[in-house]
């Protein structure tokens, strides 16, 4: 099959998606709404004008722009599918592009946000009222479309998955007394809220709890999270690595035992799952997408958005009473993330239905 690929050309999660239809030998393209790296395949700019950052609000207008110039691009092209990524940017394009073989992925706030929205609503109806599928990454999102009166017999809810193998080969040691060496990979964006760790790591050095923190990613609140990390004299006990590869989390990874996430709202987190993956025990907030695969002492600990007492103090219990269940704990995680999170099985599900699109428009 010719399959293009749609979205914000800096998009995290476009890439497995390329990877593996790539491996798997399909001809595949990518169209870039905004300015992308190189992707392992023809990159197709759509956008026009300067380098600009799609997220700042006077921008927005620009997918629309870059929408009829992918359309052109498109046209050339006559792929048998076009996958469009994140509602609200790929998919809106899509929507103008038209094609016949068009599915639509919602990642998470494209539905969470954007759906509280009275335009937004109308236009998501017809977004993914128009899709021939529609593919969500979590229950929450797969309910939410349904309350927009989409048909349940075209939405599958397939998660992107992880390379399961690769992480587990690198699981993270578990010692006792148990150590806090906490990690969190969230990008440093508003819906990550990485204040509410930085707050809690405040109380933990206030109750003498000893600690070891690990931030991986860039984004526009980083030097916001330097500045809290200097005011409050935790320089010696929080590392910031930056944007780095995802291979190159592992070794992270291996110095850790603990994952944070103070999200306040996501799809079926690809972080949480590759944290799972490698042997790190998870606290994170209560929200659904968390809940849908977590159950607080069962399987992680969880805490309220925003609470950073909380989590603190989820934090000293891990330490002082729970440390001594985590090791069965996580080996019940690795099994879950073998069957709902392998991404080889999720994108053969993909592929089965791009198949069977593709065919019905032969």
């Amino acid at each position: 099959m010719k399959i293009c690929f749609l979205s914000a050309g800096t998009f995290t999660h476009i890439q497995p998606y390329i990877d593996y239809f790539r491996a798997e030998g399909h001809e595949v393209h990518f169209i870039a709404l905004s300015p992308s790296p190189e992707r392992n395949v023809p990159v197709h700019n759509a956008w026009t004008g300067k380098e600009y950052d799609v997220k700042t609000n006077k921008y927005k207008y620009k997918y629309i722009i870059a929408a009829f110039k992918a359309k052109k691009i498109i046209k050339k092209l006559r792929p048998d599918i076009i996958h469009a990524h994140y509602v609200t940017s790929g998919g809106l394009a899509a929507y103008i592009i038209h094609h016949p073989g068009t599915v639509v992925t919602a990642h998470g706030s494209d539905i969470n946000t954007s759906v509280k929205s009275c335009v937004w609503r109308v236009l998501l109806k017809r977004i993914l009222g128009r899709a021939s599928a529609v593919n969500v990454v979590s229950g929450e999102l797969y309910d939410k479309v349904l309350q927009l009166g989409i048909s349940d017999k075209k939405v599958y809810n397939i998660n992107v998955g992880i390379n399961y193998d690769l992480f587990r080969e690198h699981h993270a040691a578990h010692t006792v007394p148990y150590v806090l060496r906490m990690v969190c990979n969230r990008r440093f964006e508003p819906v990550y809220d990485h204040m509410t760790i930085l707050k809690a790591l405040v109380v933990l050095q206030q109750n003498q709890v000893p600690f070891e923190m690990s931030f991986i990613g860039g984004g526009p609140f980083q030097q916001a999270a330097l500045d809290f990390v200097n005011t409050h004299n935790l320089n010696s006990q929080v590392t910031f690595y930056g944007q780095v590869e995802n291979t190159a989390q592992l070794s992270v990874f291996e110095k850790c035992s603990v994952y944070l996430s103070s999200s306040r709202s996501d799809g079926t987190s690809l972080s949480l799952l590759e944290a799972m993956a490698a042997g790190l025990f998870p606290v994170v907030t209560d929200i659904v997408a968390n809940k849908a695969i977590l159950a607080h002492e069962r399987s992680a600990l969880l805490f309220p958005v925003g609470d950073a007492e909380k989590l603190a103090e989820q934090l000293i219990y891990l330490r002082d009473e729970f440390f001594e269940k985590v090791p069965g704990i996580l080996v019940q995680n690795q099994e879950y993330v073998v069957v709902e999170g392998n991404r080889r099985i999720n994108m053969q599900k993909l592929e089965k239905i791009y198949t069977k699109i593709a065919l019905l428009n032969d």
